[in-house]
């Protein structure tokens, strides 16, 4: 039996995994004697820092919870279709892309829900900085990796005769 894997797509939903290790968006603070950083991740908030009376409205609970939900499931179907060497591989991989580029898409739609929550994903001013950050872009690369491996996916080749 010849096993071809496709690496890709294997590489692809490692990324997917990596992605939830890293924020996804943070904002940093700093006036007086009030700093920190808030880190936004798809599973969770973390904030490091003095933070005393400083009250902040973030993403959604529910694209958080979302965003989650999709890249995982995008991750897990991107490594089980990466190893069927078959049509439905390909069609796993297919599902993978499309649930894992919208992952970061409804990641930042929990922005919209708040207010002056948009003007968060990137801002500049009074000692605050935010931006989106390093997990949101990787699973955007993972989800752009995970078309191409669908593109790029062995199929079984008909036995000679």
């Amino acid at each position: 039996m010849n096993l071809k894997l496709n690496y890709i797509g294997i590489i692809a939903a490692i990324l997917a995994f990596i992605s939830l290790a890293l924020p996804w968006w943070t904002m940093s603070y700093s006036v007086s004697d009030v700093s920190y950083e808030m880190s936004l991740y798809p599973w969770g908030m973390t904030v490091t820092g003095t933070v005393s009376g400083v009250g902040t409205t973030v993403a959604g609970i529910w694209s958080t919870y979302g965003a989650l939900a999709l890249i995982i499931l995008g991750g897990i179907l991107g490594l089980v279709g990466s190893v069927m060497l078959t049509k439905r591989g390909k069609a796993l991989l297919l599902v993978a892309g499309i649930l894992a580029i919208f992952a970061p898409i409804i990641f930042i739609l929990g922005f919209l829900t708040v207010p002056y929550g948009i003007q968060y994903l990137f801002y500049s001013a009074l000692g605050i900085s935010a931006s989106l950050w390093i997990g949101f872009g990787l699973a955007f690369v993972a989800a752009i990796l995970l078309f191409i491996a669908w593109a790029k996916h062995p199929m079984p080749t008909e036995p000679s005769k």
